[in-house]
């Protein structure tokens, strides 16, 4: 005859001599609870965590009594089919690490088939020996669900950390002015100097698989509500890494200190959402305060296009593009030679170009005065490449 287990594959029912062996065990588990605690203090790692007596007496009380029950065909009630998972949370709670648990559940086999073994009748052991399948199954039933709840609380215990942690950081960046205890505590969080350079950076939640690939094994990324935050101790050069990423990266200032990260976390952030659609690698304030400029004064910088859309007015649209298009390489270049490279005309075709340029507008792009308007310009044109605002 067979019956269904509830999880499991179809198990043979126990015989009488193997139940009344079971039940005469639950009667009385004091000398087998004692015995499985002392083995328990033999294993490396689990003696190291401060576990009450009274924990470990009454959890393994309860899994001995699922593995007797579950093994012999006995009921199991509620309580029982938590035991396994509720074991394997509070030890993952309380610090035992994971595979120091496994070896503690799975040394019960030996434990009980030698208890068994010496408490049992003539025909108690003949049905116990053929019932040891089942005892083995019973506690890797019970391993395995140990194993699941172990997991289970892990992550609750992750999720629950990350948690905090974003609060902490989102805190810590909103705060309006110095929080020497709020930094303290972050610092402590992260694993960071409170008074050490960092280099501070922003980069697009999509990229957070790479970034991890590209950065070095000291950089931290915290994601935030539409962006990476990026930290590198030692506050040195601009992420080297950044030059090979297929993704824009808002660099900041330099923090001397953990508590300038906020202000240089704003440039950062800034810097990464005026980004071109297209953009690529580092984005400084140096080099990219055009797009910065953009985002920030949009009134500003649509006015200062829309003029000098105006003044090119006389300008077919083609040939316009072309004017803007050898303004803009120039200014990249900085090179006649270069440009016309580049475009694939003839130097003095790029001469006549920035000459017309600077004749219709009044800005000459040799001019670095006039050079900082034209970046402006050339930076409000790409932002809206759907058409112009005039």
């Amino acid at each position: 005859m067979h019956t269904i287990a509830a999880d499991g594959p179809p198990e043979t029912a126990p015989d009488a001599a193997l139940r009344s062996l079971m039940l005469a065990t639950l009667d009385d588990m004091d000398e087998l609870i004692e015995g499985y605690l002392g083995q328990l203090r033999t294993i490396p790692g689990y003696g190291q965590v401060d576990i009450p007596s009274a924990d470990l007496a009454d959890t393994t009380r309860d899994a001995l009594e699922l593995i007797l029950r579950k093994s012999s065909g006995l009921p199991l009630s509620a309580r029982h089919e938590i035991v396994s998972e509720a074991l394997g949370r509070r030890r993952a709670a309380q610090g035992v690490p994971l595979e120091v648990l496994l070896q503690a559940v799975r040394m019960v086999f030996r434990l009980l088939w030698t208890t068994l073994h010496e408490r049992a009748d003539d025909a108690q052991r003949a049905a116990l020996d053929r019932s040891a399948v089942q005892l083995w199954e019973a506690i890797e039933f019970h391993t395995v669900r140990v194993h699941a709840g172990y997991l289970h609380e892990v992550s609750r215990m992750r999720r629950d950390r990350e948690t905090e942690r974003a609060v902490l950081l989102t805190r810590f960046l909103d705060a309006g002015r110095r929080n020497p205890a709020l930094t303290a505590r972050l610092a402590a969080e992260l694993g960071l100097e409170a008074e050490g350079p960092l280099l501070v950076g922003a980069a697009p939640l999509a990229a957070e698989a790479e970034l991890r690939r590209l950065a070095g094994p000291t950089t931290q990324v915290h994601a935030r509500n539409d962006s990476l935050l990026v930290l590198e101790p030692g506050g040195r050069g601009a992420f080297d890494w950044a030059e090979r990423a297929g993704f824009p990266v808002g660099v900041g200032t330099a923090a001397p200190r953990l508590d300038a990260v906020p202000a240089a976390w704003r440039i950062a952030h800034e810097l990464l959402m005026a980004a071109p659609p297209d953009a690529s690698g580092p984005r400084t304030l140096i080099e990219d305060w055009p797009e910065l400029v953009v985002r920030r004064l949009p009134e500003l910088s649509q006015s200062v296009l829309g003029t000098v859309r105006q003044r090119l007015a006389p300008v077919s649209g083609e040939s316009r593009e072309r004017l803007l298009e050898t303004v803009e390489l120039y200014l990249r270049t900085g090179s006649l030679g270069g440009t016309a490279e580049r475009l694939f005309v003839h130097r003095n075709t790029v001469l006549k170009r920035l000459a017309r340029f600077a004749e219709l507008t009044g800005l000459d792009p040799a001019q670095p005065w006039n050079a900082a308007t034209i970046r402006l310009v050339l930076a409000e044109r790409a932002s809206h490449p759907a058409g112009p605002r005039e």
